[in-house]
This record gives C-alpha cells, structure tokens and sequence, in this order.
C-alpha cells in the first residue's frame, strides 16, 4: 500500500467539503474511531465500503485511494540508467526479474513500458533464453498498441515490435506491422514552422526545421549504410554511396553529433569492402571508425552543437530517454571494440600494424586494455 495515499485524500476531501469525521462515519456504517484511524494510516477501510466512500466525496475510487500508476519521464530515466548499469554486473536474470517486478506495478504507464521494451532490446542476447526476451518484447509492444491513447507512443512501439519480429526471422509479420512500401514524406514540418512564424513564435519554427534536418540528415545516412549490404556486386555504386555518407560525415560533423550513425557506417562499408577483397579500402574506413572512438567522451550524451542549436530542447522533451545512452557505459566501450576485433570478417585486415596500433590507442582510452590481450 505504500504508493497509496489514502489517509492524506480522505483527510483533504474531507476539510474541502466541511464535515466532520462522524458524518463520514455515519454515511459508510462505521464508528468515528475508525474514520480517525484512516486519516492518521494507521487503517484502511473494508474494500466493500471504498465504492459508498468515492461515491460520498464524488471521486473515483483511484483518486480516492492516491493511486498513481504513471511515472514521471525523469523516475523513468533514472530507473532504465539503473537497470542498464545491472545489466553489466549482475546475470539476466535477476535485471529481469526486478524490470518484471516494476512492470507489474506500472503497467497501465505506457511510456515505461516502451523504455522497459527498448532496454530488453538492447540487452536481450545476454539472456539463457533470448527468443523469450524478444517475444516479452511484443507482448509489452502490444499491450501499449492496444491501450494506449498517445499516437506517438503507439508508433514508437510499433517500432519496436517490428524489431523484435525481425530480429526472430518474422519478416512477413514486420511487413504486414509496417507495410511493404515507402512511405510519402509530405514535409509536414513545413508547415507547422511556417504556422508558428506567422504566430510570431520565430525560435520554436526555427527549432521545427532543425529537428526536420537533423532527423533527414540521419535517416539519409542510415539508408545509404544498410543499402551497402544489396550493393556488392556493384562496386561504382558502392564506391559512390561511400563517398557521398564520408562527405555528409564530414560536412554535419556526425561523429560528434551522433557518433553512433558513423560508426554504423564505417564499420558496415569497411565489411563490405573485406568481402569484395578490397582490403586497403577496408583498412582505411576502420582507422577512421578508431578515429571516431578516440573523440568519444563519457558518459555519452545526444546533443545539438553549433549547427542544430537548437536541438537539445526537442532531446529533452521527445526521445523518451532524453540526451543519455540506451545501455551502459561499459558495454558500450566493450562493443566499440569487440564489433572489430571478434568480427571474422575482419580476421585477415587485423594483421595490419597500422590498424593495431589504432586499436590499442582505443582500448587505452576506453580503459579496457584486457579485451586486447
């Protein structure tokens, strides 16, 4: 009952409407004592009278009790901070079962159930079953699709679900959740800055653009990475989209912007340049994914810069998890690495002296020298 505040409700209603404890008493069948002891918490009535209670003070029976199963976006930030920090401690299990425990306790609180979703997503390999993660994943997706009254939050989850289908091999379900075409971008948010400019609100259209951009910017880099992989056998092609993506990399400074979009793409295109043998080609693309990790400062944060000055307002307010990573600091330095050294692909490139000397200047500087030993 610790998250019910009963005896503080009953108490303020109670004064707000001007009666007196024996008239609650004599309404719900009870002595006086009985009513005094709920004010204090030292008891709470009989279940069978908190409907004639509400009903008295004309509240629901949640208002009554205090009941709040939502939680605010910063308990839920911290509390997702926590659980991915015990991902890196403690086994699977035992992360699990306190992210079951708090999941039972808030479940009607979509926007968690979204964060507690991304979390098993990012750390679901660790588990001793990972397809019972991922499908604990849908079911916490559609709860939220079913229920939930935000259309954002709905669509994010959507997302998810169809992650968590992909990553099961159920591409026909990802297909049927989000359709087998591209969607039409109308530029919505064209719109909507040029509405707030003629409102005279100029900073927040300012901000509608750069978020537009910035988020163009990354889907543009995203797309040209994952279509290095059907470009094989099309070398000018993928020699092209290599060099327009490094351009772009250059141009918004997206290594400190967003480092993760470049290091997606150096590491995906130097592994398709070691399948088609081109193994100098591969070399250089890795040097600068170690260039990228020895700019990499903790703890790592999503933020704008001198370009998109604006962007941290928007972080703040509609990515769920606002500025801080998705998983733990040392996971996140163990995978910059391992993504390179485990990778077979890379077995043959890894003999490079230059590229093993820029490996070790990356462990030292994400302090985990022993995963190059």
């Amino acid at each position: 009952m610790e998250h019910f505040q009963f005896a503080t409700k009953l108490a303020a209603k109670r004064k707000e409407l001007g009666v007196t404890q024996e008239q609650v008493a004599q309404y719900v069948g009870v002595s006086k004592a009985a009513v005094s002891k709920w004010e204090k918490g030292q008891s709470y009535p009989d279940i069978t009278l908190l409907p004639k209670l509400a009903t008295y003070f004309n509240m629901t029976i949640d208002a009554l009790l205090g009941y709040e199963p939502q939680m605010t976006t910063a308990h839920m930030r911290k509390i997702y901070a926590e659980l991915a920090e015990k991902f890196s401690e403690q086994h699977f299990a035992e992360v699990q079962q306190e992210m079951e425990t708090l999941l039972a306790e808030y479940y009607a609180c979509f926007p968690f159930l979204l964060q507690m979703a991304q979390l098993y997503l990012n750390y679901y390999k660790g588990a001793d079953e990972p397809v019972a993660i991922l499908q604990r994943v849908d079911e916490l997706c559609q709860r939220i699709i079913e229920n939930c009254g935000d259309v954002k939050v709905i669509y994010e989850a959507e997302m998810l679900q169809a992650y968590a289908k992909l990553e099961q091999g159920q591409f026909e379900q990802v297909l049927e959740i989000l359709g087998e075409e591209a969607r039409m971008q109308y530029g919505v948010e064209h719109l909507i800055s040029m509405a707030l400019a003629m409102r005279g609100d100029h900073n927040k259209a300012k901000e509608i653009l750069q978020v537009s951009m910035y988020q163009h910017m990354l889907g543009t880099i995203s797309s040209a990475t994952n279509s290095l992989q059907y470009e094989m056998s099309n070398a000018s092609y993928f020699d092209a989209t290599v060099q327009r993506v490094e351009a772009m990399l250059q141009l918004f400074s997206i290594g400190k912007l967003n480092m993760n979009a470049g290091l997606v793409f150096y590491l995906q295109a130097a592994a398709g340049y070691a399948q088609q043998q081109r193994q100098q080609e591969a070399v250089a693309l890795l040097k600068k994914y170690c260039e990228v990790c020895l700019n990499i400062k903790f703890p790592i944060e999503l933020r704008g810069d001198s370009y998109f000055y604006l962007l941290d307002n928007w972080i703040a307010n509609n990515i769920h998890l606002g500025a801080q990573a998705p998983r733990d600091e040392q996971s996140i330095k163990r995978d910059l690495l391992i993504s390179i050294t485990k990778q077979p692909i890379f077995a043959e490139i890894l003999q490079d002296e230059g590229l093993q000397k820029m490996l070790r200047k990356v462990a030292k500087h994400l302090q985990i020298e022993e995963e190059m030993r």
